[in-house]
């Protein structure tokens, strides 16, 4: 698979919720870089994909209904892909929306992806968590 490919399979696989689907795209030795701020404490360095499965993506599903919405694709050198887009959904706790934009670098090698870098706008992503004022 090209790494196009992969990464639409990854968010295939995160809309449904397919853990073995995902452990099937990332390397075992996946890193990542989740943008800082993250609520939740969310954010940082992941070394593993489990660790990105279990300590970021189940978590952000528990407290948002969230989607990505993938807007432009940019290949760039050695396996990497830049994806820019938007994150779309609700705090599942308060109902408040989030609409946050997102840049995804993702890094693919020998047919799986290896790395991902994600940066995308922290605090709209914490201001959804907090109640609506009355």
């Amino acid at each position: 698979m090209s790494v196009e490919e992969l990464v639409r399979s990854v968010y295939s696989a995160l809309a449904a919720g397919d853990a073995a689907a995902l452990g099937e795209l990332l390397a075992p030795g996946f890193e990542a870089e989740v943008a800082e701020g993250m609520p939740l404490g969310l954010g940082g360095h992941r070394s593993g994909s489990d660790a990105m499965i279990r300590e970021t993506w189940w978590p952000i599903g528990r407290s948002f209904a969230m989607r990505v919405e993938p807007e432009e694709w940019i290949a760039c050198e050695d396996g990497r892909l830049l994806v820019l887009g938007r994150y779309r959904g609700r705090a599942r706790s308060t109902g408040q929306p989030v609409d946050a934009a997102f840049a995804h670098l993702w890094t693919a090698r020998d047919g799986r992806l290896v790395g991902l870098r994600q940066l995308t706008d922290t605090a709209l992503w914490a201001a959804a968590l907090e109640e609506a004022a009355p």
